[in-house]
């Protein structure tokens, strides 16, 4: 299936507070690895439901991964 837009695509993406990098950056792909964790987590934690304080457990280890979110970001910034 072929994708068209009106500009094209040029290999870049934009980041959060402005700027582009090209889609293969460390940034853009370390955002999707933190939220296919954090869907990873969920998943587990549905699973885990049945387990007393399964969920628990993989929420605390959810939260350390979001508190990361911002150095990520921070950090891409401090590259580009």
């Amino acid at each position: 299936m072929d994708i068209y837009t009106r500009t094209g695509d040029d290999g870049t993406t934009g980041l959060l507070y402005g700027g582009r990098v090209r889609k293969d950056a460390a940034a853009p792909a370390a955002y999707g690895d933190t939220d296919e964790a954090q869907a990873a987590i969920e998943l587990e934690a549905l699973a885990a439901a049945a387990v007393p304080d399964g969920p628990t457990v993989l929420f605390a280890v959810e939260d350390g991964v979001i508190d990361q979110t911002p150095l990520l970001l921070a950090l891409a910034e401090a590259v580009r």
